[in-house]
């Protein structure tokens, strides 16, 4: 029987493509723009990014970028990269006409997000503070993982550290991209 300081909470987890995963890491890419109707999960916490293989387009990439796509086209054998963490740093709800102006803070082509979500309502652009983790871990994907759902939980046997991690942009480099899209918005 396990003690309560033994017992572990599942860990949330944001499902993404997996290119936009890697540029997420790479800090390539600063924000996230989601459809709010795919987003019923809590952001207030500290989540991990899981890289989904599925449904993933080469089209949508801007020129340079395309190479997001090809190292993530498709899944490893041996189990879903858990890599990453992340924390929403800031919220800001958009037309997408507002994708133009954003484009540089992310590796799809704004047609391309127009595509992906065929918004008629706004689009929520979630900035993100990013941190890799120091031990990165494969993991089984589960079929409580699959399907078209933004956020899952990973089971309670996932060994993750989410102390051991360090951000993939300086302070000083976040801040600049902060400002920078807090600039585009206005």
């Amino acid at each position: 029987m396990s003690s309560p300081e033994s017992a572990t909470v599942p860990i949330p987890a944001l499902k993404e493509r997996a290119g936009v995963v890697n540029a997420l890491l790479d800090g390539a890419q600063t924000v996230l723009v989601r459809h709010p109707t795919l987003d019923p999960g809590t952001i207030d916490d500290q989540f991990v990014l899981y890289p989904a293989y599925t449904h993933q387009e080469p089209d949508r990439y801007q020129s340079g970028y395309e190479d997001y796509y090809h190292r993530a086209s498709a899944k490893p054998d041996a189990g879903v990269p858990i890599r990453a963490v992340a924390d929403v740093r800031a919220e800001y709800a958009v037309s997408s006409d507002d994708l133009e102006a954003l484009a540089r803070h992310y590796v799809y082509t704004p047609d391309g997000l127009r595509d992906k979500y065929d918004p008629e309502d706004d689009l929520w652009v979630l900035l993100l503070r990013v941190s890799a983790l120091e031990s990165p871990r494969l993991i089984e994907e589960r079929g409580s993982y699959r399907g078209c759902r933004a956020w899952i939980e990973l089971e309670d046997d996932v060994d993750i550290d989410l102390a051991s991690t360090a951000p993939v942009l300086d302070d000083a480099t976040f801040a600049e991209r902060r400002a920078a899209v807090r600039d585009a918005l206005e």
